[in-house]
């Protein structure tokens, strides 16, 4: 009996030992940690953080086509600046060194194109980042064939004569786009986008100065639709 009541004095003793030297600051040790970490993570809530994270990448971006450098010899430079965590603005820069009309880019040797967009991001997002829709504007300098009919009217000669041309043009296009961008803590982005538009001047150069003795002149290759897309990576600064 009272061998009994010892072992029991002395398992308490024991116990109470372990609680104090290991396990209360075990828990302690733990529960610290916990609440470190959970003023670690921000969620961002309002507009305000949104802002803050904008400001903190920056509102300047430049960004390449990847598509363009890496399936035919062209070039596609992009630049955009952040309005606010909703809307942005900028322009595109194309340059096409391709001597025939198989680029994806039509028959575009040179364009300039404008655009405005707005983005609808989610709260998680950096700002200027997320699905967004284009509205732009294209201005192209391109190349396309024309066909010169000689003498179409003429009843002397039996069969007419038709000389093919690549001639210059200038056009303007108006078009929307969607797409969707991703953006990291360091600024690095990405994003997939696809627009259509239509061209507005239509096949009217060359007309009024056909040369001499032409009758009757046609186009060729000259698309009253257009296009703009592509897979770009970029930077924030």
């Amino acid at each position: 009996m009272l061998f009994g009541l010892v072992i029991d004095i002395t398992f308490v003793k024991i116990k109470n030992k372990l609680m104090k030297r290991i396990i209360i600051p075990l828990l302690f040790t733990i529960v610290s940690y916990s609440q470190t970490d959970v003023q670690n993570v921000r969620v961002i809530k309002d507009d305000s953080q949104v802002t803050e994270l904008v400001n903190t990448l920056g509102k300047n971006e430049i960004k390449l086509d990847v598509i363009d450098l890496l399936f035919q010899p062209a070039l596609s430079l992009s630049y955009e600046r952040i309005s606010d965590s909703y809307s942005s603005f900028g322009g595109d820069v194309f340059i096409n060194f391709n001597n025939n009309n198989s680029s994806v880019s039509w028959s575009d040797r040179f364009t300039i194109s404008p655009f405005y967009r707005f983005y609808f991001l989610n709260k998680k997002d950096f700002g200027g980042a997320g699905f967004f829709v284009e509205l732009f504007s294209k201005f192209s300098f391109a190349d396309h064939t024309v066909e010169y009919v000689y003498g179409l009217y003429d009843d002397s000669i039996m069969s007419p004569y038709i000389e093919l041309v690549d001639e210059s043009y200038f056009d303007i296009g108006l078009g929307v786009g969607l797409g969707r961008k991703w953006i990291n803590k360091k600024g690095i982005t990405f994003e997939i986008m696809f627009g259509i538009g239509r061209y507005l001047l239509g096949e009217t150069a060359g007309a009024d100065d056909m040369p001499l003795g032409v009758d009757e002149v046609f186009y060729d290759n000259r698309p009253e639709v257009t296009f703009k897309g592509g897979l770009s990576i970029g930077k924030r600064f």
